[in-house]
């Protein structure tokens, strides 16, 4: 059964969920949750508004604080769609920062959408000389900044949480697979020849390049961004080489519901098809009714210098 608390209440035994889909993702998109009920009058009595915070567990699963952000009536059903993220922090703005930290800039951010920040295997204290924010919501911005660097900045619990995915791809796995070449609800992708080989971040004040050695059929590329000098566009070349090349194998696996698949979280994987080896999930879709669970996985790289 799911239980399902809003705004601090437990209302577990006062609504029939017929749906209930979480969406677990490593960054570039907000968590969410598609929810369904039945007996639409019940809701419209609460008075449902955007904002409001709604949290889904099921046998040790939760999905953290998720903020309403539209309500659907259809008939007698009731939808509900839900984000990790309050609208706030979708406002856009500009910004300038200037000799801050990485982790300065990203501590404003995070509390400009009323949330903290934490930080995991990040180098917190690399200052820019100057960076500049247009017309981006905060969660947008750290977003761009987080790939840049090399990470993955995702809400979740009401804070954002800034990830190095080399950290992450160091982490213990938490399940192994063993995949059969006759089994059903997997599917592997490889685009071997979409990889760079070498990508070169240039700007007015530097050029540098950062290359990778697994990337046998791939070709250069040349991006033009504001660093303002040779360390920062070194780390930008680095960051967005792996943030590219990393989504050239994919790795989805269907499965009844699975808890263990977060976000971030490595994996194993052993069998009898290529894609053996370690892999980090990019994305878990739950669906808590029908107890299934869709996981999308990257490969693990470490061959970026």
């Amino acid at each position: 059964m799911v239980n399902l608390y809003y705004e601090g209440t437990d209302m577990t035994d006062y609504v029939n969920v017929t749906k209930c889909v979480c969406r677990d993702v490593s960054h570039g998109r907000a968590d969410s949750m598609e929810l369904e009920f039945d007996h639409a009058a019940a809701w419209y009595q609460w008075g449902p508004k955007e904002d409001d915070k709604i949290i889904a567990e099921m046998d040790g699963y939760t999905t953290g604080t998720m903020y309403l952000n539209a309500i659907i009536p259809d008939g007698d059903k009731f939808r509900m769609l839900a984000t990790a993220l309050p609208s706030v922090a979708r406002r856009k703005a500009w910004d300038a920062y200037r000799n801050m930290t990485l982790e300065k800039i990203m501590r404003q951010c995070a509390a400009e959408a009323g949330m903290s920040i934490n930080f995991y295997g990040v180098d917190i204290g690399f200052q820019y000389a100057y960076l500049m924010r247009e017309n981006e919501g905060a969660a947008a911005f750290m977003d761009w900044l987080g790939t840049l660097e090399g990470l993955a900045v995702k809400a979740y619990k009401e804070a954002f949480r800034a990830v190095s995915i080399t950290y992450a791809q160091n982490l213990d796995p938490v399940q192994d697979f063993y995949l059969d070449t006759t089994q059903d609800g997997i599917k592997h992708m490889r685009k071997e020849i979409q990889k760079i080989s070498r990508l070169t971040v240039l700007s007015p004040y530097a050029r540098v390049a950062a290359s990778d050695s697994g990337a046998t059929y791939g070709s250069p590329r040349t991006v033009n961004l504001p660093a303002t000098n040779v360390v920062q566009a070194g780390r930008w070349a680095r960051g967005l080489l792996l943030a590219h090349n990393r989504q050239m194998e994919t790795l989805t696996i269907r499965s009844s519901f699975n808890p263990k698949m977060e976000a971030l979280r490595r994996v194993e994987v052993e069998g009898k098809t290529d894609a053996n080896g370690s892999w980090i999930v990019d994305e878990a879709q739950h669906d808590l009714v029908n107890l299934k669970t869709e996981t999308k996985l990257l490969r693990v790289i470490s061959t970026i210098y």
